[in-house]
């Protein structure tokens, strides 16, 4: 997305680099990382100082979601997928 700060691959594989839409209010953009599983705190960090290029844009806001697979969200209540 930006090429003064590329995604940073040791904190994982970045599955879409962008994706906007658009409406009367403005633009909407986002990112989509599969990051690595020890790497959450450093990629957050990291989307933090990627942003710092966008603040001076009127308006400009942004969020951080962390999004788990469906299999993650099952493990984290002691769950699997039914076969």
């Amino acid at each position: 997305m930006l090429k003064e700060m590329p995604f940073d691959r040791s904190l994982g594989k970045e599955t879409i680099q962008v994706a906007v839409t658009t409406n009367p209010k403005g633009v909407k953009s986002l990112s989509i990382a599969n990051v690595k599983e020890d790497k959450l705190t450093e990629a957050i960090l990291w989307t933090y100082r990627r942003m710092t290029y966008f603040q001076l844009i009127k308006g400009f806001e942004y969020k951080i979601r962390v999004w788990t697979s469906i299999v993650e969200a099952l493990e984290s209540i002691n769950r699997k997928l039914p076969e």
